[in-house]
């Protein structure tokens, strides 16, 4: 795993007068979202939901590893291949 720290970005589901209205929100949001909370402000309550985000998927040429020099072999060969071509026209 990397050192990467990420932080959580919560989603602002609905804003409530009352802590009762909230509450019942959020126990009804916690069955589908990994953490939920109530947030009291001054003008009234706000429920939040956070799920974890979804591992990133590595695609296939991102996971080759080239040694060093590698690169520019296969610049070259393709120049050649081009040229290749070009001298055959002629």
């Amino acid at each position: 795993m990397s050192n990467e720290k990420s932080t959580k970005v919560w989603k602002t589901v609905a804003s409530f007068q009352t802590f009762s209205e909230a509450d019942e929100k959020r126990k009804e949001l916690a069955k589908t979202y990994a953490m939920v909370k109530v947030r009291r402000l001054s003008s009234g309550f706000k429920v939040k939901a956070w799920n974890p985000p979804e591992p990133k998927k590595d695609t296939e040429e991102s996971n080759v590893s080239l040694k060093k020099g590698e690169n520019n072999k296969r610049k070259r060969k393709k120049q050649k291949a081009k040229s290749n071509l070009f001298n055959a026209d002629l």
